[in-house]
């Protein structure tokens, strides 16, 4: 028996975009309760950019990067937040970016399936140019949130889509979204499958594709069981000949070197992928790369024309399986000396406290770099921790990273849970010091009365 899926679509004209009810009719699947569209997006597809229009204060008010995701902020960064969760492998290996207890990793895909952010557009683009905008005409609003368009031809030929800015609230995170407002990274992370091909879901445990509403619209930001299994039908289980990232050493300008670190490169014919500088929709390729030690090492010069982004390298082929995992990658090389290192220990609220830290590290430098914390509790005492090394240890539920402690910094969180600090290391600081620092909250809310964030690995350049 053929299974009917209602989705709602958008159609553009001149002046008007109008709500369309389309019904597929699928062929049968077995015992799965997930659905597909019938399409899949080929490797010359697995990209995306932003156009940031969105007209909300509250789209727009993360001002913080994530080390993950060089270069983006507000509702850039909760839109490659979303991509990442389909990813094949937890995002730079660990998983780290979200700001909730429910969604502790990042990239639970496991097929086929990995994409890369291009930039941020210039124009929404047509509706086959992989790009996500706002739109605030009349005929946007109502019961309409936000739709896919798929490309001409179809839903192979790439995607476009549309988030409806007139009666809705958009709130870029990275926590809870504020009262009468709508979470962008999880809508985001449904439409997102829809563009990948899969249709609803009638599986229990909250999926992200489910048909129906659920009651904390934020669990759209973790795919699951379902999810999953869709998305594997669509492209396959991840191969173990699959090229993979596991770290990537950035160089400080076009033309220093960088290494490249993972498993099943090519000898000789590899395919480096960089996020362009003129979000053009095309990457920046630097063909014919050779690897050494068994395919797990690649030595390049930084390409001319790239910006921080994304970086992916692709293998001899057409599939899926030939596009390694999208890491981040950035031009500023003290970005590179700034590390997360494990995670967070939350409240009931479900936040998990956030350490993020950006700048420039070089010793004597006259812009210096910003630490700042976000997602703890409000106007709470806390404590700033400085260590020499990374130690991992058991505490209060979670895992205390700076030892030994070299210095404690008292300070509370504002009335929004965050504190920024701005700082510069003295010149007579030396090269290659390591400080590792970690915030710890008292917080009634806790396991054990306190909160804390994830560690920070800073590397004096």
């Amino acid at each position: 028996m053929a299974r009917n899926l209602h989705l709602v679509l958008g159609v553009l004209g001149t002046s008007t975009a109008v709500a369309l009810i389309a019904t597929l009719s699928l062929p049968p699947r077995d015992t799965s309760a997930f659905s597909l569209l019938g399409h899949s997006l080929g490797i010359d597809q697995r990209d995306f950019r932003v156009f940031n229009n969105f007209a909300d204060a509250a789209a727009n008010d993360n001002t913080v990067e994530h080390p993950a995701f060089p270069g983006s902020t507000g509702a850039v960064l909760a839109i490659r937040k979303a991509h990442a969760e389909w990813g094949s492998v937890p995002r730079n290996g660990n998983g780290h970016g979200d700001g909730l207890a429910s969604n502790p990793v990042l990239g639970n895909g496991g097929a086929n399936l990995d994409q890369m952010f291009l930039g941020e557009a210039s124009t929404p683009g047509n509706s086959g140019d992989n790009t996500h905008h706002s739109l605030t005409r009349a005929a946007c609003d109502g019961a309409v949130i936000a739709f896919v368009q798929f490309g001409l031809g179809g839903g192979s030929n790439g995607w476009r889509i549309t988030y409806c800015d007139g009666s809705w609230v958009w709130s870029d995170g990275p926590g809870y979204p504020g009262p009468g407002q709508l979470d962008l990274q999880a809508i985001a992370t449904r439409e997102i499958g829809f563009a990948l091909g899969l249709g609803h879901s009638s599986a229990g445990g909250f999926p992200t594709m489910a048909a129906a509403a659920f009651g904390d619209p934020t669990n759209a930001r973790s795919i699951e069981v379902d999810d999953i299994a869709g998305l594997q039908a669509i492209y396959g289980a991840a191969s173990a000949t699959k090229p993979r990232i596991d770290a990537v050493s950035d160089g400080a300008a076009p033309g220093q070197l960088m290494t490249i670190s993972g498993s099943g490169f090519h000898p000789t014919d590899n395919e480096i992928w960089v996020t362009p500088e003129d979000a053009s929709g095309l990457p920046v390729v630097l063909g014919g790369v050779r690897s050494s030690a068994g395919g797990t090492t690649i030595v390049v010069a930084v390409p001319s024309n790239v910006a921080s982004g994304d970086l992916m390298v692709h293998v001899p082929g057409s599939g899926g399986d030939s596009l390694s995992n999208a890491w981040s990658f950035s031009l500023d090389a003290a970005q590179d000396a700034i590390l997360t290192v494990g995670d967070g220990l939350g409240g009931t609220s479900g936040e998990v406290p956030q350490l993020t830290a950006a700048g420039d590290l070089t010793p004597g430098s006259t812009t210096g770099f910003s630490v700042d914390v976000q997602l703890a509790a409000a106007s709470v005492p806390g404590i700033l921790f400085l260590g020499s090394g990374i130690g991992g240890l058991p505490f209060k539920g979670g895992f205390f990273q700076p030892v030994p402690i070299l210095a404690e910094l008292p300070f509370a969180t504002d009335a929004a849970g965050n504190l920024h600090l701005s700082t510069a290391f003295d010149a007579g600081v030396p090269s290659g010091l390591l400080i590792v620092s970690q915030a710890w909250f008292a917080d009634v809310t806790g396991p054990v009365g306190v909160t804390g964030t994830n560690g920070l690995a800073l590397l004096v350049p």
